[in-house]
């Protein structure tokens, strides 16, 4: 038989090689005094601020949510260093604090509310203590000495990957009589504790992707409802604590213990406590804010940022949040292309309760966009003031960082400039080829194989929401909302924006208007054309209307009936729920034609279609100048 029990793997030398540096480490620390540590660990804190510009740009993204979305400059500048010198200063002391001794640990180690801590941790009573990440929270497993009524006294934990220096610290945190219980290992332990009675510290404020998703100082994260679950279990002996400790001077810090948290009436589910213990622990950080590890992208964004959740649980979100999740769209240059997103904007603006939708498009969409309902602000990207000095404007910059980019252009200047907003969560086609240059800078890259190529553009990218972060598509259909509705006209778009080779001959368009209702036809154009439709209408004996994107509302309903070769006109007539009849020249049907009611695509298959051409190489007489005024009637 074989033999069932697992023996550990070997170590690999590097995992030794840690070991031993580590034990030398320590030495050295032992005879070190901690207040040399400590000047030592601001020491490298400043070399920390000069050499780390990302560390940098994460703490100040984490002070604006923390203080104020609009801090900026000098003032923000120094909150961040002075956090920096400060964390760095912690992290060192932290490893000299389970090197104490007694003597030394009463010198720097003062206790504030040990004695009403250690009192609900007794008779069965279990004290839940929800530790943030500040100060030197190393000192809360050395403290295990000074409660000797308590039966129990443990905290959670995150093993290393080292499996040597594990255990070895394993062994350091354990030596005082804490119990350390690793999440790895399972909620058994932990569970059995809150039951029997005594003191369990939990970190409390780290991002978790399997949490819960609610406001920590007013933007919704991921955070972990483990206090609310073994509150819960406690059955009414449970007792939950904001515990930290705080910095007073040079290798000093005060542990302090005594904060009981006090649950409104019908405070019961597990989304409502998680969110008192928030608030607790936002209280508590703010008593000095400089304390807090806020070298850690706390409020980050994941692949899966739209999670679902129970409603009760998005309840108590929506109550309690206060920054927006924004997210930025960077459109296809133009506007054709631009309008088959609308299916996906739409879906990313009603993907989570706190979206907020930012577009960047060419100066001449702006207008279109921005009488867009589902879209907040909208940044020009070929304007003398670049994409990022416009969002760095006040009414803009005073909604908080942003947390997730969608990069579906590919303007490798807009990209460059935009890469100021780091650290943000972006993503984009593998076939980008700002993708191919900047393969790191991409946290999602989704490869678009045969079969979606063969789907419709808008398609295309609801499968990059679905596939990709696990958004479910939200609108099939591109329409975003009614233009006019008591306009019954006829109009004829003669004028593509895709070249010549999408062009219809004149003659063909003449016999059309015969066919059409007399007195209700008009040609219509968009203002780059101008000049020659005005000349092409009088040709036609028909009216001519040019209008800009934004003012074709004006003209286009669901009870008008356009004309169109393929361009901009056809998406723009679709986005305003008009009817159409589509001339399609250069480019595939299925993955072009405008989504939309009653809409019809119209081509001549041939073996050289589709091209993507922008003029024809085959002569005057040949793809669209086969098709007749009868074909284009009877689609």
């Amino acid at each position: 038989m074989a033999d069932k029990t697992q023996k550990k793997p070997k170590a690999s030398f590097l995992q030794h090689l840690g070991l031993w540096g580590y034990k030398l480490f320590c030495l050295c620390l032992r005879l070190t005094d901690i207040r040399l540590v400590a000047t030592f660990g601001r020491i490298i804190g400043y070399l920390v601020w000069i050499c780390s510009s990302d560390r940098r740009k994460i703490v100040a993204r984490n002070f604006r949510i923390i203080v104020s979305p609009s801090l900026r400059a000098d003032k923000l500048n120094a909150m961040v260093r002075r956090n920096m010198v400060r964390t760095t200063m912690n992290l060192a002391c932290s490893l000299r604090t389970g090197l104490m001794s007694d003597k030394e640990m009463a010198r720097s180690i003062r206790m504030e509310g040990a004695d009403h801590f250690e009192a609900c941790g007794m008779n069965g009573h279990c004290v839940i203590s929800c530790i943030p990440h500040a100060g030197n929270w190393e000192i809360l497993a050395r403290i295990r000495p000074h409660f000797k009524k308590v039966e129990h006294f443990g905290s959670m934990y995150r093993r290393m990957s080292n499996p040597l220096l594990e255990e070895l610290v394993y062994k350091s945190r354990t030596a005082y009589g804490c119990e350390m219980f690793s999440k790895e290992d399972g909620l058994r332990s932990v569970l059995k504790l809150a039951r029997t009675g005594g003191l369990l510290g939990v970190l409390s404020d780290q991002f978790t992707q399997e949490g819960l998703f609610l406001p920590y100082f007013g933007k919704v994260t991921g955070v972990t409802p483990l206090p609310a679950l073994l509150y819960k279990r406690c059955k009414g002996k449970g007792h939950l604590f904001s515990v930290f400790t705080r910095n007073t001077r040079l290798g000093c810090w005060d542990a302090v213990l005594g904060r009981e948290m006090t649950l409104p009436e019908k405070c019961d589910t597990m989304a409502e406590i998680t969110m008192e213990v928030n608030k607790a622990l936002e209280k508590v950080q703010l008593e000095d804010i400089l304390d807090g590890f806020w070298m850690h992208h706390r409020w980050k964004c994941t692949a899966d940022f739209a999670p679902r959740q129970d409603d009760e649980v998005t309840v108590v979100a929506k109550a309690n949040a206060r920054l927006p999740f924004r997210i930025i769209v960077c459109l296809p240059e133009t506007i054709d292309e631009a309008l088959q997103t609308v299916p996906m904007l739409k879906t990313l603006s009603n993907c989570r309760f706190d979206a907020q939708l930012t577009v960047i498009c060419p100066e001449a969409q702006q207008a279109f966009w921005k009488q867009e309902p589902y879209i907040r602000h909208v940044v020009t990207s070929d304007t003398p003031k670049s994409a990022f000095e416009q969002l760095e404007e006040e009414d803009i910059y005073k909604d908080g960082p942003f947390d997730v980019l969608f990069m579906l252009s590919d303007n490798r200047k807009l990209f460059r400039n935009l890469r100021q907003l780091e650290p943000i969560y972006m993503s984009t086609y593998a076939d980008n080829p700002l993708c191919r240059k900047y393969k790191r800078a991409f946290r999602t890259r989704f490869e678009r194989t045969e079969d979606i190529l063969q789907l419709p553009r808008p398609m295309q990218h609801l499968r990059l929401l679905q596939s990709a972060h696990g958004i479910a598509p939200g609108y099939a259909d591109i329409s975003s909302r009614e233009g006019n509705p008591t306009a019954t006209a006829c109009f004829i778009a003669p004028f593509s924006s895709l070249g010549s080779a999408d062009c219809w001959p004149e003659d063909r368009w003449q016999e059309l208007v015969s066919k059409l209702p007399q007195g209700n036809t008009s040609l219509l154009a968009l203002p780059a054309n101008s000049k020659e439709a005005a000349e092409m209408a009088e040709r036609l004996g028909i009216p001519c209307v040019c209008a800009a994107p934004e003012a074709l509302a004006e003209h286009l309903g669901p009870g008008t009936r356009l004309y169109a070769v393929d361009g901009d006109l056809p998406q723009l007539a679709a986005h305003y729920g008009s009817a159409c009849t589509v001339l399609m020249g250069s480019r595939a049907p299925e993955q072009y034609v405008p989504l939309g009611k009653n809409i019809k695509a119209v081509n001549n298959h041939t073996p050289c279609h589709p091209c993507y051409r922008s003029s024809c190489d085959q002569g005057s007489d040949h793809c669209l100048s086969e098709l007749s005024a009868d074909d284009v009637l009877n689609a």
